[in-house]
């Protein structure tokens, strides 16, 4: 289900790729909390799968050539 949420209101980012695949980051906020979730593809179903969520700017640095945060 966390999928599904992500995807409805999260807002795309970017795609970082690495030797299993693509990995979507999504910006996400949700009753004044904001957090960031990567999805990626389960290859079994080809279905969306949440791989993390997290509020640090750390992981973001797989990231920093060229994601622009959403502007409140």
């Amino acid at each position: 289900m966390q999928n599904y949420w992500v995807l409805q209101h999260g807002i795309y980012l970017a795609q970082s790729w690495d030797e299993d695949g693509g990995v979507n980051l999504y910006h996400c906020a949700d009753e004044g909390r904001c957090f960031f979730v990567e999805v990626g593809v389960d290859d079994g179903h080809g279905q969306p799968v949440v791989l993390r969520s997290f509020v640090s700017n750390v992981p973001l640095e797989d990231y920093n050539y060229g994601v622009r945060l959403p502007e409140r």
